[in-house]
Protein backbone atom coordinates (compact mmCIF):
# COMPACT_ATOMS: atom_id res chain seq x y z
CA UNK A 1 0.00 0.00 0.00
CA UNK A 2 0.97 3.43 -0.80
CA UNK A 3 1.07 6.32 1.53
CA UNK A 4 -1.66 7.57 -0.82
CA UNK A 5 -3.84 4.10 0.29
CA UNK A 6 -3.60 4.65 3.78
CA UNK A 7 -6.94 6.24 5.74
CA UNK A 8 -6.01 9.54 7.39
CA UNK A 9 -8.51 9.68 10.29
CA UNK A 10 -8.70 13.41 10.87
CA UNK A 11 -11.21 13.51 13.73
CA UNK A 12 -8.86 11.86 15.72
CA UNK A 13 -6.83 14.68 14.75
CA UNK A 14 -9.58 17.47 15.88
CA UNK A 15 -10.33 15.80 18.79
CA UNK A 16 -6.89 16.05 20.14
CA UNK A 17 -6.36 19.60 19.08
CA UNK A 18 -9.47 20.52 20.74
CA UNK A 19 -8.24 18.89 23.89
CA UNK A 20 -5.13 20.27 23.75
CA UNK A 21 -6.91 23.88 23.23
CA UNK A 22 -9.52 23.51 26.08
CA UNK A 23 -6.75 22.43 28.70
CA UNK A 24 -4.65 25.72 27.23
CA UNK A 25 -7.50 28.04 27.49
CA UNK A 26 -8.18 26.48 31.39
CA UNK A 27 -4.56 27.05 31.98
CA UNK A 28 -4.95 30.66 31.06
CA UNK A 29 -8.18 31.07 32.91
CA UNK A 30 -7.09 29.88 36.00
CA UNK A 31 -3.50 31.65 35.65
CA UNK A 32 -5.93 35.00 34.77
CA UNK A 33 -8.21 33.98 37.97
CA UNK A 34 -4.55 33.91 40.20
CA UNK A 35 -3.33 37.16 39.09
CA UNK A 36 -6.29 39.11 39.27
CA UNK A 37 -6.67 37.56 43.10
CA UNK A 38 -3.16 38.57 43.27
CA UNK A 39 -3.77 41.94 42.18
CA UNK A 40 -6.44 42.36 44.80
CA UNK A 41 -4.19 41.30 47.54
CA UNK A 42 -1.34 43.72 46.37
CA UNK A 43 -4.26 46.65 46.29
CA UNK A 44 -5.32 45.72 49.26
CA UNK A 45 -2.25 45.63 50.78
CA UNK A 46 -1.27 49.34 49.08
CA UNK A 47 -4.16 50.66 50.21
CA UNK A 48 -3.73 49.68 53.98
CA UNK A 49 0.00 51.14 53.97
CA UNK A 50 -1.19 53.94 52.23
CA UNK A 51 -3.51 54.61 55.43
CA UNK A 52 -1.31 53.77 57.99
CA UNK A 53 1.15 55.97 56.29
CA UNK A 54 -1.42 58.96 56.52
CA UNK A 55 -2.30 58.16 60.20
CA UNK A 56 1.35 58.39 61.18
CA UNK A 57 1.30 61.87 59.28
CA UNK A 58 -1.76 63.13 61.55
CA UNK A 59 0.03 61.47 64.82
CA UNK A 60 3.07 63.30 63.74
CA UNK A 61 1.44 66.60 63.45
CA UNK A 62 -0.02 66.20 66.52
CA UNK A 63 2.66 65.69 68.10
CA UNK A 64 5.27 68.42 66.60
CA UNK A 65 2.08 71.29 67.40
CA UNK A 66 1.78 69.57 71.26
CA UNK A 67 6.02 69.76 71.16
CA UNK A 68 5.44 73.12 70.09
CA UNK A 69 2.27 73.93 72.46
CA UNK A 70 4.10 72.90 75.61
CA UNK A 71 7.80 73.61 74.49
CA UNK A 72 8.16 76.35 77.52
CA UNK A 73 6.15 74.34 79.99
CA UNK A 74 9.65 73.66 81.86
CA UNK A 75 10.31 77.30 82.03
CA UNK A 76 6.52 78.32 83.08
CA UNK A 77 6.67 75.84 85.96
CA UNK A 78 10.08 77.28 87.12
CA UNK A 79 8.64 80.95 86.81
CA UNK A 80 5.89 80.18 88.82
CA UNK A 81 7.35 80.64 92.48
CA UNK A 82 9.37 83.85 91.27
CA UNK A 83 5.69 85.00 90.53
CA UNK A 84 4.36 84.07 93.78
CA UNK A 85 7.49 85.57 95.22
CA UNK A 86 6.24 88.74 93.65
CA UNK A 87 2.83 88.49 94.65
CA UNK A 88 4.08 87.80 98.47
CA UNK A 89 6.29 91.11 98.31
CA UNK A 90 3.49 93.21 97.08
CA UNK A 91 1.22 92.29 99.46
CA UNK A 92 3.86 92.65 102.32
CA UNK A 93 4.85 95.84 101.31
CA UNK A 94 1.39 97.03 101.14
CA UNK A 95 0.94 96.01 105.06
CA UNK A 96 4.34 97.18 106.32
CA UNK A 97 5.06 99.72 104.60
CA UNK A 98 8.89 99.37 104.90
CA UNK A 99 10.15 100.28 102.02
CA UNK A 100 14.22 98.90 103.11
CA UNK A 101 12.21 95.54 103.42
CA UNK A 102 10.35 95.45 100.36
CA UNK A 103 13.09 96.76 98.50
CA UNK A 104 15.19 93.63 99.80
CA UNK A 105 12.64 91.58 99.17
CA UNK A 106 12.44 92.52 95.31
CA UNK A 107 16.22 92.28 94.81
CA UNK A 108 16.02 88.62 96.37
CA UNK A 109 13.52 87.71 93.71
CA UNK A 110 15.47 89.67 90.64
CA UNK A 111 18.27 87.57 92.28
CA UNK A 112 16.09 84.13 92.13
CA UNK A 113 15.09 84.81 88.25
CA UNK A 114 18.01 85.34 87.02
CA UNK A 115 19.17 82.49 88.62
CA UNK A 116 16.07 80.21 87.07
CA UNK A 117 17.01 82.15 83.83
CA UNK A 118 20.72 81.28 83.64
CA UNK A 119 19.69 77.47 84.34
CA UNK A 120 16.92 77.74 81.36
CA UNK A 121 20.15 78.77 79.52
CA UNK A 122 19.65 82.30 79.31
CA UNK A 123 22.46 85.05 79.71
CA UNK A 124 22.69 88.53 80.00
CA UNK A 125 24.98 90.08 77.59
CA UNK A 126 28.01 92.36 78.46
CA UNK A 127 28.27 95.33 76.55
CA UNK A 128 29.73 98.55 77.89
CA UNK A 129 33.37 98.42 77.28
CA UNK A 130 32.65 95.75 73.82
CA UNK A 131 33.88 96.44 70.50
CA UNK A 132 30.33 97.49 68.65
CA UNK A 133 28.69 94.17 66.89
CA UNK A 134 25.29 95.03 65.13
CA UNK A 135 24.81 90.69 65.61
CA UNK A 136 24.63 91.51 69.38
CA UNK A 137 23.67 95.36 70.02
CA UNK A 138 21.14 97.90 68.39
CA UNK A 139 22.88 101.04 68.33
CA UNK A 140 20.29 104.19 69.25
CA UNK A 141 22.81 107.19 68.72
CA UNK A 142 26.24 107.60 69.05
CA UNK A 143 28.17 110.01 71.32
CA UNK A 144 31.28 111.61 71.49
CA UNK A 145 33.63 110.12 74.28
CA UNK A 146 36.90 109.02 75.60
CA UNK A 147 36.30 105.67 74.67
CA UNK A 148 37.45 104.39 71.18
CA UNK A 149 35.15 104.83 68.32
CA UNK A 150 32.85 102.11 67.94
CA UNK A 151 32.69 101.31 71.37
CA UNK A 152 29.45 100.74 73.58
CA UNK A 153 29.84 103.53 76.24
CA UNK A 154 26.47 103.07 77.84
CA UNK A 155 23.64 99.96 78.00
CA UNK A 156 19.89 101.19 77.59
CA UNK A 157 18.58 97.74 78.11
CA UNK A 158 20.50 94.31 78.46
CA UNK A 159 20.39 91.86 75.78
CA UNK A 160 19.96 88.11 76.20
CA UNK A 161 21.29 84.87 74.29
CA UNK A 162 20.13 81.41 74.87
CA UNK A 163 22.50 79.02 73.84
CA UNK A 164 23.69 80.59 70.61
CA UNK A 165 21.13 82.76 69.89
CA UNK A 166 20.26 86.09 70.71
CA UNK A 167 17.14 86.24 72.15
CA UNK A 168 17.19 90.05 72.61
CA UNK A 169 19.67 92.65 71.07
CA UNK A 170 21.05 94.89 73.57
CA UNK A 171 19.83 98.91 73.02
CA UNK A 172 23.85 101.25 73.06
CA UNK A 173 24.92 103.57 72.94
CA UNK A 174 27.86 103.33 70.57
CA UNK A 175 31.20 105.73 71.67
CA UNK A 176 31.91 108.40 68.32
CA UNK A 177 35.70 109.05 69.45
CA UNK A 178 36.82 112.02 70.74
Amino acid sequence: MNKRDIPIDDSQDNTSSQREAATDQTQETDRVAELESENARLRDHALRTMADFDNFRRRAQVEREQTVQYANERLLRSLLPIIDDFHRSVEAGAQSGDFQSFFQGVSMINDKLAKTLEAQGVQRMTTVGQPFNVDLHEALMRQPSDAPEDTVITELEPGYTYGDRVLRHAKVIVSAGS
